[in-house]
């Protein structure tokens, strides 16, 4: 059996296509599984081909193999591509899902370690869930993942070869991310899976059987409650548990939106955001506490100040993070009037002003810095951890208010909702563009150059910290970054570039 080419999607975001093939070998010398499914699948992403390759000197944009282990990697996995965002495993984000978890994969594989093994199982486990090439380890498919990202779904890939390729076999790709609206992503991978078993070429008795089970499960998949598609989200499940309990006590009603033809969350419920992304042990009373103040903000609005400030620029925007914060961070001073020249921000009265809460407590953990509500349904808040060792100081704490004022205004999801909790589980992406946003928000190069004197610049670090009400290390950095401390000057006082 030979098809046309069918086509799912949006090329310009994402898009998948695969046909038939008739295998010219005897279907008793093919794979036991999934012999029968010889075809062509072509994946591109934001425009980019990644299936493009060269063979015997040939130019090809849709790699030929089995398809059978990619639809019975899809379905068995559904739940947890669409879903899952958190890493089961203790680890420093990188900029995506594939450079992560390959990096963690090499760093744990060689280790001796007890811990560490068991370390790299769970990093193992969590591979199979969202690396294509776990679909079938010998196929000639790029290192691709899928990632689920707040109401966002993340695909990333790398640059490396097949295990096994053919002689005369090269795939032309360079390592990339996106991070797409989950519909662009959930519902073209649905269509192709539909398509899929309804025109399987399976002509054996056990070929077909294989459909059946395919279908079966492909069924099953359909038919998952929006709960249990929602607990894929929970990295911890204490965390889901109590949550589940916690909206039960306040008779919160879930806000989450499921799409009508695909079983996926599209928005998730307001709590499942903020608590879904953790990969860390956060204690119950944390959470109790966090979801209080959910509670406390599920009713209101936002000022038509805050409002105009709103926007939602993406992330993976060809710029560097730190370029970017600082350019949003001289758009908003802008908005709000505020020179260039202006030594002193006072951030407190800005957020004030926009109808934003502050609040300030002392979780059980330190790990968390600030945390940021705020869209649709909510009143916008922040919440400054007293027990970050970041917010042990005035400018520090002004830090965070700056840090989390980017969140709320910048880094909402597509439902227009927010709720963020920084810590070292967020995208550091993300993070890195909210620090910068702070720093350029509270010292602008021109208030900085206008400040410094002729002295020694370790001798003036001081007295700038306190002038702009930023902290040593941050006002280094930042300073660094806008080449108003030399490289000599920065390492010598100890600094680091994140």
């Amino acid at each position: 059996m030979i098809t046309n080419m069918m086509k799912f999607g949006n090329p310009e975001r994402f898009e998948i296509s695969a046909q038939w093939l008739r295998d010219a070998e005897p279907r008793e010398l093919l794979p036991k599984d999934f012999g029968w499914s010889m075809g062509e699948l072509k994946i591109v992403v934001g425009g980019v081909s990644l299936t493009d390759h060269q063979i015997h000197g040939e130019q090809k944009d849709a790699i030929r193999w089995y398809l059978g282990p990619v639809i019975a990697w899809l379905i068995r996995e559904w739940k947890w591509l669409m879903h899952e965002e958190a890493y089961a495993w203790p680890t420093r984000p990188a900029d995506s899902s594939a450079i992560t978890v390959s990096a963690d994969l090499q760093r744990f594989i060689a280790s001796e370690y007890r811990p560490d093994r068991e370390i790299y199982k769970t990093i193992r486990e969590w591979w199979a869930r969202h690396a294509l090439h776990s679909a079938d380890p010998s196929a000639l498919y790029p290192d691709v993942f899928i990632r689920r990202v707040e109401d966002n779904v993340e695909i990333s890939w790398l640059d490396q070869q097949p295990d096994f390729p053919p002689d005369g076999f090269e795939l032309k790709l360079k390592p990339g991310t996106a991070l797409l609206p989950v519909e662009d992503v959930a519902e073209p991978l649905w269509n192709f899976l539909k398509w899929a078993v309804k025109t399987a070429p399976a002509l054996e008795k056990e070929d077909k059987h294989q459909v059946a089970i395919l279908k079966s499960k492909l069924t099953d998949v359909k038919g998952l409650a929006a709960a249990e598609l929602e607990a894929a989200h929970f990295a911890n499940e204490a965390i889901r548990s109590v949550i589940e309990n916690a909206r039960k006590a306040s008779h919160w009603v879930p806000n989450r939106r499921v799409l009508p033809d695909a079983p996926v969350i599209a928005e998730f419920d307001t709590p499942a955001l903020m608590f879904g992304g953790l990969n860390v042990n956060f204690g119950e009373q944390d959470i109790l506490r966090l979801f209080d103040l959910l509670v406390q903000h599920r009713v209101g609005g936002e000022s038509d100040g805050l409002k105009s400030l709103v926007s939602s620029p993406s992330i993976y925007e060809f710029i560097q993070p730190y370029a970017h914060g600082y350019e949003l961070a001289y758009a908003v001073r802008e908005s709000l009037g505020i020179d260039h020249q202006t030594a002193f921000v006072d951030i407190h009265q800005i957020v004030y002003d926009l109808g934003i809460k502050i609040h300030s407590e002392a979780l059980d953990t330190a790990s968390v810095r600030g945390v940021a509500i705020a869209g649709a349904g909510l009143s916008p808040a922040i919440l400054i951890n007293e027990k970050n060792k970041f917010n042990a100081s005035k400018g520090g704490r002004r830090f965070t208010l700056a840090h989390e004022l980017c969140h709320i205004l910048f880094d909402r999801s597509s439902a227009k909702r927010l709720s963020h909790v920084s810590g070292p589980w967020a995208s550091i992406r993300v993070e890195k563009r909210a620090n910068a946003f702070a720093a350029m928000f509270l010292a602008t190069p021109h208030a900085l150059s206008k400040a410094l004197t002729g002295a020694e610049l370790s001798g003036q670090m001081k007295n700038l910290s306190e002038r702009f009400g930023i902290g040593i290390i941050a006002l280094r950095e930042h300073m660094h970054n806008l080449d108003l401390i030399s490289d000599e000057e920065f390492q010598q006082g100890g600094g680091w570039r994140h």
